[in-house]
């Protein structure tokens, strides 16, 4: 036997498994009935009831019963399920039962109540309903639509000036008026003013052409009365007007004066507030239009629907038949709602007397449908009940057991098939359980088995009841809470698999990879090390469900249903009797049922180890943060990035990046961006992954077992910090996060040596701010010399340089080469490993960098400082300007002592202060100068006193030898005040003398013989020329 028998052959998947209770044959909709879980309220009681109790009430109750329920929990199924019960009553052979769909046209909504009805009056009727119904069009209907909603807006004008007068009046009642009741009369009076309200806006011949495109509301809504809707229309539409309608995405000046000005009055274009008060009023007015645009097309002899509708029953009546009214939705009836609401409450009997025939009825309403709420008292009152579709309430298990059974008997109806279906019906005589479970005629097999039955005995092949667990968790849970929908389990669950995938499940490829977007946990990340690894996490994902490790999985999962999946890796491990990786025993017990299928049950939290009920949090933390259902909490997130930071001080290899130590990672926050986690902050560029990596099943799944191995090491080693990997599944840990470090560590090490070296230039800087302090770049003429230099040590430097001139000069010398090798390990332990070599080509576009912004105030305040101190050696050298080349230096120093001996060997002029050298002391002083280095440090000095620039004054001065110049200022000084001593005694004794009038005599007796050779001269070449 194949088991691709028991999956539903296309065609009867078509025929027997519908979302729209109409679309099904009335044996295949009897076939597929699920019972319904009902609750009867009224006189104050709630209480859960039956369908049979909702049937007998309905042959009991002479009233409109009202049937109400979310949408798509079953409310045409059940009216459909109660025409097919009273079909199948004996005593309804003569009632005339109108079931109305909900996507029926007004018209055949009106031609069903007059379908098998015979006489003169009905055929005219009929008639006239066929001559307005093939005249409708929808554009006019909602143009008409339109016309009608601006004479409600002017109506609700007047009724709402009435009564806001009343409450003015009536300050008593004004009191006791809600907030929300006098807001609706404001917005109503706001929107509604005569001349400059919605009314000129939407009859406004430019903005009507936005209302009555056919995607808009009100061109939808008349298309419902003239057409009917579609499934597809209906499940997208609720008929009202939202605030996306009122659309002003185009030029406000193409409108009407009124139209413009209701506009800017009421701020609709500007103000999301005011259109939704607007639209509030539309909505409010939109259904007695509707209603007014029936009274309007349609009348019967002159009179209404209700006269109408009394005909019919009169004729019934005559016939001694009863009227049977089963509505599936309100808003299908939405223009004829009150009108029928009211013919259905009208009594048959009058005065004592039967003038109508009996009239049962029904009507199914969409939970919060507003048609139904403004007549809800009347209705309920009258019908003594209302009875609600309960899709909600129960325990989990308990609705999981409905939907599984919902799911069961549509598998079985479509392995039927309708033909088979109907055949059987007929036949079916007293069976007690029709229709039988579809068996294969070679019967059931062990494989088959493997999936499980339904608890009706459905064999839920190619579901299991843990597929149906995971499709129902994932599309029918609403506020956190598992819901009995019939069309989102139909669609979502029972057609997803059904309908497209029988043949390539033939095929060995079914389900495909990330079938329904399902994951698995991080505790089944080793199966990613299977052939076939996202089949196979699909499956453990959905088939598996609810499973955390390979061990649950086991227990959760048949090996044979991986096998015919064609799964063979995944088989095999399930077969093995123990998982690839450990973590748990299983936290489950699983109860055989009396059907075949299996029941799990957690173990209760107290019988489970602590750390196991805490590894379990983590890994279902874990795998809703990589599946996009959760944010990862800041306590997992504060771990794992601590994990994260070990892993990289256990890895890290800097000198491979050309470091010399490792970058930094320990901050206030460890600065890890884990994606969709709690904690993250804005600029943090290293990353434990991306946001695509969790789009990749592969990467996710070796992800999701690296953050759970971090995570339970954190853990473990939390409570005591010896543990290391030395636990339960630690080896595997160890080994995946070994792996995943080869991989991440690498890229952080790039990311941190690159954001470190981005501030390479402004290490520099300090470092270059202190080297032209120091003098030491200026003779450089390229940037690997100027490096170099930056190279220097400090002892190397301290010892290179000159005695300084000045004690600031000392000063800033002594901090300075205190801080030149803090400052340069700055940097160059982000291009050097050692101190023996360095990339060069790292290290000077930065440098480069550095020279082009470097401030130079810092050092212009040095340079007057120094210059300040050394202002009094500039003034002792001023005596030397002129004196250019050292031969002229020694001139001039010989000159001094001959002038000192002078002076000495007379004894009478030479200075005679206590601490003042004698001559012959001083002589040696100045014969002391005539060294080469005195002239160098001289030279220095007068090219420092000439200079104008700061930076190339400190390196003037960082070369003056300080010991040299000081003898040179010493001696200047001494000669200095030798000669103001000397100068005005020797002045003052040659004027004693009359030496200046001998220097006189001698001038004018040169000059008289320089005179008397020149007349000798001239009379030698007169006699010449004579001769």
């Amino acid at each position: 036997m194949s088991l691709l028998n028991y999956w539903p052959s296309p065609e009867n998947v078509l025929q027997c498994i519908r979302t729209e209770a109409e679309e099904l044959a009335e044996h295949v909709l009897l076939a597929v009935h699920e019972p319904m879980q009902l609750v009867r309220v009224g006189n104050g009681v709630d209480q859960e009831c039956t369908e049979e109790a909702l049937l007998s009430h309905f042959m009991e109750v002479e009233r409109p019963i009202p049937l109400i329920g979310r949408s798509g929990v079953g409310k045409s199924h059940l009216i459909r399920w109660l025409e097919a019960q009273l079909k199948l009553q004996p005593i309804s052979d003569g009632w005339h039962i109108v079931r109305i769909p909900k996507n029926a046209s007004l018209r055949q909504v009106l031609e069903k109540l007059l379908d098998g009805l015979e006489g003169e009056d009905f055929e005219q009727a009929r008639a006239r309903i066929r001559s307005v119904g093939d005249l409708l069009k929808t554009e006019e209907v909602a143009d008409l639509l339109l016309t009608f909603m601006a004479q409600q807006l002017h109506r609700l004008n007047e009724r709402s000036a009435e009564v806001i007068r009343y409450y003015r009046e009536n300050p008593e009642a004004r009191q006791q008026l809600s907030i929300e009741e006098g807001r609706r009369w404001k917005d109503i009076q706001v929107h509604t003013a005569p001349g400059r309200g919605l009314s000129e806006l939407i009859t406004d011949s430019n903005f009507k052409t936005s209302l009555l495109d056919p995607k808009h509301c009100i061109y939808q809504f008349a298309s419902r009365l003239t057409q009917g809707a579609t499934d597809q229309e209906l499940s997208r539409n609720d008929y009202e007007i939202r605030e996306e309608d009122l659309d002003f995405s185009f030029n406000l000046d193409d409108l009407s004066q009124n139209a413009r000005q209701y506009i800017g009055q009421a701020q609709l274009n500007t103000n999301p507030q005011a259109r939704a008060s607007a639209v509030r009023v539309l909505n409010e007015v939109l259904g007695e239009s509707t209603r007014t645009a029936f009274r309007y097309l349609f009348s019967f002899n002159g009179g209404g629907f209700q006269e109408l509708f009394k005909d019919i029953r009169r004729t019934l009546k005559l016939q001694d038949r009863t009227l049977v009214v089963l509505v599936e939705d309100m808003a299908a009836i939405s223009a004829i709602e009150d009108v029928l609401i009211d013919s259905l409450l009208e009594e048959a009997v009058r005065d004592g007397e039967q003038e109508l025939c009996t009239l049962r009825s029904v009507l199914a309403v969409t939970d919060g449908y507003q048609g139904y709420l403004r007549r809800q008292d009347t209705i309920k009152t009258r019908a003594q009940y209302e009875w609600l579709i309960r899709d909600n309430g129960l325990q989990r298990e308990k609705t999981l057991e409905r939907i599984i059974n919902f799911c069961g008997r549509y598998l079985n109806a479509a392995r039927h098939g309708r033909s088979a279906l109907e055949s059987s019906w007929y036949t079916r005589s007293d069976a007690p359980l029709w229709p039988p479970v579809w068996q294969d005629e070679e019967g059931a097999t062990e494989e088959l088995q493997a999936f499980g039955n339904a608890p009706c005995g459905v064999p839920l092949f190619p579901f299991n009841r843990n597929a149906i667990a995971a499709l129902a968790d994932h599309y029918c849970k609403t506020d956190d809470e598992l819901r009995f929908n019939p069309r989102q389990v139909l669609n979502q669950i029972v057609l997803r698999v059904l309908r497209h995938h029988r043949q390539s499940c033939e095929e060995h490829r079914f389900p495909p990879a990330e079938f329904a977007g399902l994951k698995t946990g991080a505790g089944l990340a080793d199966l990613y090390r299977l052939d076939d690894p996202a089949r196979c996490e699909t499956l453990a994902a959905i088939w598996g469900y609810d499973s955390r490790s390979i061990d649950e999985l086991q227990v959760n999962l048949d090996s044979q249903v991986a096998q015919f999946f064609g799964l063979k890796g995944l088989a095999e491990l399930l077969r093995e009797g123990k998982g690839a990786s450990s973590t748990w025993p299983s936290a489950e017990k699983r109860i055989a049922q009396d059907n075949g299928t299996v029941h799990r049950e957690r173990n209760p939290p107290s019988s489970l180890d602590v750390d196991q009920q805490r590894i379990e949090k983590i890994q279902e933390a874990v795998s809703l943060w990589f599946q996009r259902k959760q944010k990862l909490d800041q306590d997992l997130a504060r771990d794992l990035r601590s994990g994260l930071e070990r892993i990289y001080l256990r890895y890290s290899r800097y000198e491979w990046y050309g470091l010399r130590e490792r970058p930094l990672l320990k901050r206030r926050l460890i600065p890890i961006e884990l994606p969709y986690a709690i904690g993250n902050v804005a600029g943090w560029t290293l990353k434990f992954c991306t946001e695509k990596d969790f789009l990749q099943p592969e990467r996710v799944a070796f992800l999701q077992g690296v953050a759970l191995a971090l995570l339970r090491h954190e853990y473990f080693n939390a409570k005591s910090s010896d543990i290391g990997w030395q636990y339960s599944s630690g080896f595997d840990d160890y080994l995946r996060c070994q792996n995943f470090a080869a991989r991440w560590v690498p890229g952080v090490l790039q990311t941190l040596a690159s954001e470190d070296r981005a501030n390479l230039s402004v290490l520099m800087q300090d470092q270059i701010q202190l080297a032209k302090g120091l003098g030491l770049l200026g003779d450089c003429s390229n940037d690997r010399q100027r490096l170099n230099e930056l190279l220097r040590p400090a002892e190397q430097i301290r010892e290179s340089l000159p005695r300084s001139v000045v004690s600031a000069l000392e000063q800033f010398r002594q901090q300075t080469l205190s801080e030149w090798d803090e400052r340069r390990d700055a940097w160059l332990k982000l291009v050097s490993v050692n101190d023996h070599g360095i990339d060069g080509d790292l290290a000077l576009r930065p440098l480069r960098d550095a020279l082009k912004g470097l401030q130079e105030h810092k050092l212009a305040r040095l340079d007057k400082e120094i210059m300040q101190a050394f202002q009094p050696s500039i003034c002792a050298l001023e005596v030397l300007e002129g004196c250019t080349r050292q031969e002229q230096f020694y001139a001039l120093i010989d000159e001094m002592i001959e002038l000192i001996r002078g002076v000495s060997d007379n004894g009478f002029h030479y200075p005679q202060p206590v601490d003042f050298p004698n001559s012959k002391k001083l002589c040696v002083i100045l014969v002391g100068l005539k060294s080469n280095d005195v002239w160098g440090a001289i030279k220095g000095g007068h090219a420092l006193r000439l200079e104008a620039d700061s930076i190339k004054r400190l390196q003037l001065v960082n070369q003056l030898d300080g010991l040299r110049l000081r003898e040179v200022v010493e001696a200047l000084n001494c000669w200095s005040i030798f000669y103001q001593h000397v100068l005005p005694r020797l002045e003052n004794e040659n004027r004693l003398v009359g030496l200046d009038v001998l220097q006189l005599s001698q001038e004018s007796v040169t000059e008289l013989l320089d005179e008397l050779t020149e007349t000798l001269s001239d009379l030698r070449e007169a006699g010449r020329d004579y001769a």
